[in-house]
């Protein structure tokens, strides 16, 4: 197969993801640690995590907005630079205080990513590769997942310092601003559409039925992420493993199992995609399978079931965790107005994104309240069976006019 351009441009936005996520990420396994030195709870501990999603899910639909209406790439680049600087800054932090006001600019910054990376995979990419575009660019978010957790342990164990997780992960983030100043060029814009026209878009995305049922589904899927995400390097600690860096590694390698369910599950929606086959079959499905994994990693930590079991249970899961975004962004992007994709985008992740500040906090006074992480999860996997029933009520069947507009 030849080297297309929207290959590179699949390539450098799943680099900006690794970027993103080891700075995102890189603050779970040591939480910790964090507790220890400035005497917090476990729910206030949620919370910290969640700060970068304050400002990162408000940023949504003005950085959609921004990349609409004055560039796609002027956006990316200033805001892979922005988080760089924060990241470093968070490594000198010395208060709680300063933490969270860091942690909340860097949201910021990361929020300006989303809202334009989305749309410019849409952009270059053929509507019959939409799948496998959207599965390698999350390739990087899965990636940086795994790098973010599986060495953020080790970072911190080897210097006995947490801030050091932050120096050496805002790295990627400056070589992401080269990437994207050197690759990604976007054609002159074309005369602005009537007022009527846009008029009309905007009220699709902001008033579309099929359009809410997915950004509601995106809440869902997000929810049971984030506790994941955010407890898993904990939940190992309380089963018995005795170290940061044991834990970490356990927990990263959720990222890895991720990359061949983003890739496979991508693929085959493009696949059946093509032979009439609805994208949402794909998207309910691996949602399905996520509650039912989900249900069973509860009951095995109720019951405290070996570490083994549970990992199991857990890495399992993480193959449709990720895989499931694939058809979920394709689908989207093909019920998007066009003209108006990245604020699409950006409020999808607006509503899916609120979810990051309940499911941490929620589990966490949760394990407060009853000493255990088992109720958080049960909670979880009632939530990811809501979103079965949201994908499976969308009923426009979409046209895919949104993508490939750059060839």
């Amino acid at each position: 197969m030849a080297w297309r351009k929207y290959h590179t441009i699949w390539f450098v936005m799943a680099f900006g993801w690794v970027a993103l996520y080891v700075v995102r990420m890189g603050i779970s396994p040591v939480l910790g640690m964090i507790m220890e030195e400035f005497h917090i709870s476990y729910a206030t501990a949620g919370s910290l995590f969640s700060a970068i999603f304050l400002s990162y899910t408000f940023m949504q639909v003005p950085s959609g907005y921004l990349g609409d209406r004055f560039g796609r790439r002027k956006i990316l680049i200033v805001s892979t630079l922005l988080w760089f600087f924060f990241s470093l800054g968070t490594a000198l932090v010395q208060s709680f205080a300063m933490l969270v006001i860091l942690r909340l600019l860097t949201g910021i910054a990361h929020g300006a990513y989303f809202g334009n990376e989305k749309p410019t995979i849409v952009a270059f990419t053929p509507a019959e590769k939409m799948g496998q575009g959207q599965a390698v660019s999350f390739m990087g978010l899965a990636f940086g997942f795994f790098l973010a957790v599986f060495f953020s342990g080790m970072i911190a164990d080897f210097t006995n310092n947490w801030r050091w997780v932050f120096v050496v992960f805002s790295v990627p983030s400056i070589i992401t601003s080269l990437l994207i100043f050197k690759y990604v060029h976007y054609p002159e814009p074309g005369p602005r559409k009537a007022p009527a026209e846009i008029r009309a878009a905007y009220k699709k995305a902001f008033m579309g039925r099929d359009l809410w049922l997915m950004y509601f589904l995106g809440f869902a899927l997000l929810y049971a992420y984030w506790l994941l995400a955010t407890w898993m390097p904990s939940i190992y600690m309380e089963m018995g493993i005795s170290t940061i860096t044991a834990s970490s590694v356990l927990s990263g390698i959720l990222g890895l199992v991720g990359l061949p369910g983003l890739f496979i599950i991508g693929t085959l929606s493009d696949t059946f995609s093509e032979r009439g086959f609805d994208r949402k079959w794909f998207i309910a499905g691996s949602a399905l399978m996520w509650t039912l994994l989900m249900l069973a990693m509860a009951y095995a930590v109720e019951t405290r079931c070996s570490s083994a079991v549970i990992t199991i249970l857990y890495l399992t899961s993480g193959f449709f965790a990720f895989g499931v975004w694939p058809p979920y962004y394709a689908l989207l992007g093909d019920l998007a107005p066009k003209g108006i994709i990245g604020t699409t985008f950006g409020l999808a992740n607006l509503i899916g994104f609120l979810s990051s500040w309940v499911a941490p906090f929620f589990t966490g006074w949760i394990k407060d309240t009853t000493g255990s992480f088992a109720g958080g999860m049960y909670v979880a996997a009632f939530v990811l069976m809501a979103g079965v029933i949201l994908i499976l009520s969308v009923k426009k069947r979409p046209m895919g006019i949104t993508s490939g507009e750059i060839n």
